[in-house]
Formats: structure tokens, C-alpha cells, sequence
């Protein structure tokens, strides 16, 4: 007899009403594998052109909470053989609790266990549930130049048009005492330390290029430690993740060790609002 596994929608009820829901994310439990894996689009721009009025920090914080939890569970397998009779009471219980929120697990599913590769299934199911997220994302490259004008657009919305285009014209040359070398950043602003604005994108094709392109700003950095010291200033790294799942493992690497340096903030683009925002205070 074939070994089945079960999952289950996370949906978002943004009409409960009207019963209208969108699926945000799958739960997949592998019962013999004592496994839990959680699935979610790190997107979710889609999302908000649709129901602008949704709010995108309490789903990532949803969001964080149940990878949390899966990974504890998957951690302690014995919690697996207490539910083995009601594994929808796993979920209500372990993972997140049923109740009148608007963010619910649906019904729970079965399915026959196809493959050994639990990894090739969880690919598959988000492929079938969660790459519509992803439609979108793949015809324009999050490359520096867009990095820089999301920020840009942003900052000028929240001055109401007080801060000129030619503002980010007008790069800022640092240049570190004892050597010859000169390096550019978009933009700098101050509120107690001198920030520098920099656009590093990860989105590329190729892991060895995420690796060389983190390598080649560390290098950068280091070099520019006394710099910072002398004039208490910090390096604000704009980054975007690369759109191919795949390469999200080699991308986290690259931004912790960018993360590690000193004097080094790390703003994703989805933080882009809030940096704006601290940006525009200290403007003003």
C-alpha cells in the first residue's frame, strides 16, 4: 500500500461574507517522514494591486510564524505520532489555530506519497498553487537602476515633491585616505551618522555571480572601514533576492555576509517603504 502525505491551503478570506479567498500558502505534512514543510510566495505584489487595503506585515508575520513552527515540528518528531489519527488537528493546534481571522488553513487533503523526493514535491505544489505570484516578477529585472528609482519614487512621494530628481544625479564620491581608490553612492542622507545609499541586486541567473558579486562589496567595505569610523558614517546596501527560488539559499548567504561587515545595513526591497520613510524623517 502506497504511504500518503497531506497539505492544506493557507487562504487568505479577504470577503468572508461572500466566501471569496486567495490561497497565500500550502502546508505540506509527510506523516511517516515526520516532516512539516511550509510554502509561501516571498512576493506579494500581486496581492496588494488586487485588495489594496490588505495588510502585507501581518501576513509576513503569519508568515514567519508557521515556518517557525514546521521547523520545530519537523525538529521534534515525536509530536507527529500524538496526531497520527487527526492530523488536522496538528495543524489547529501545533501550527496555527483555527478561528475567525481572516488568514485559515482550509481543508486538509490527501495525497499518495508519489516520490521519496519531499523537496521535487514541495516544488511542485508551489508551482501549482504559488507561481502566480511569480508571473509577474519575471518580465522586469530588479536590477540597481530599479532598486534605486523604487526607492526614489518612494522618498519623493513621502517629501510630496520637495526633493529634486537631480538629487539622485549627483552621485557622492568617497574617496578613503592612504589610497587611490574612489568609490560612488546614489544618494546620502544624515540622521546622526552619515548614510550612504548603495543599490546591490542579487537577482541574476547564476549562483557563482551572487557569490563574486557579494565578494566584490565586501571588498569594498573593507576598504572603506576607516572611512566610516573617521566620519561615523554607514553604508546602506539596497538589495533584491533573484527571482529563481533556487538561488534564495546562495542570495541569504550573500547578504549575511554583507550583513557582517561593519558599518553595513542591509535594506530588502521590501523594507524599501519603511528606509523611505526613516529617509524622509531625517529630511525633514
Amino acid at each position: 500500500m502506497n504511504s500518503v502525505f497531506y497539505y492544506s491551503l493557507l487562504q487568505y478570506r479577504y470577503a468572508q461574507s461572500l466566501g471569496e479567498v486567495l490561497n497565500v500558502g500550502v502546508l505540506l505534512l509527510f506523516p511517516e517522514q515526520r516532516t512539516a514543510t511550509f510554502l509561501h510566495p516571498e512576493r506579494l505584489g500581486r496581492i496588494r494591486k488586487l485588495y489594496p487595503k490588505f495588510s502585507e506585515k501581518v501576513i509576513r508575520s503569519y508568515f514567519k510564524g508557521i515556518v517557525a513552527r514546521t521547523n520545530l515540528l519537523t525538529k521534534q518528531p515525536e509530536v507527529f505520532a500524538d496526531y497520527e489519527a487527526h492530523p488536522r488537528q496538528l495543524i489547529d493546534n501545533e501550527i496555527l489555530i483555527r478561528d475567525s481571522s481572516a488568514l485559515q488553513f482550509g481543508e486538509l487533503k490527501t495525497a499518495v506519497l508519489y516520490t521519496e523526493d519531499l523537496t521535487a514535491i514541495s516544488e511542485q505544489f508551489y508551482k501549482l498553487y504559488l507561481s502566480f505570484y511569480e508571473e509577474s516578477e519575471h518580465q522586469v529585472r530588479h536590477d540597481e537602476s530599479y532598486l534605486l528609482k523604487e526607492y526614489q519614487k518612494r522618498l519623493q512621494r513621502r517629501l510630496n515633491g520637495l526633493l529634486s530628481r537631480e538629487a539622485f544625479e549627483r552621485p557622492v564620491t568617497v574617496k578613503p585616505e592612504g589610497t587611490n581608490f574612489s568609490y560612488q553612492f546614489a544618494f546620502a542622507w544624515q540622521n546622526g551618522s552619515f548614510n550612504l545609499v548603495k543599490p546591490v541586486s542579487f537577482d541574476l541567473k547564476l549562483e557563482q555571480s551572487i557569490t563574486d558579486k557579494a565578494t566584490l562589496n565586501v571588498g569594498q567595505f573593507t576598504v572603506l572601514r576607516p572611512y566610516a569610523e573617521q566620519h561615523n558614517a554607514r553604508f546602506d546596501v539596497l538589495v533584491a533576492r533573484p527571482k529563481d527560488r533556487q538561488l534564495y539559499k546562495p542570495y541569504d548567504h550573500a547578504i549575511q555576509l554583507l550583513a557582517d561587515q561593519p558599518h553595513v545595513k542591509i535594506v530588502e526591497e521590501e523594507q524599501l517603504d519603511s528606509y523611505s520613510a526613516k529617509t524622509a524623517e531625517a529630511l525633514t
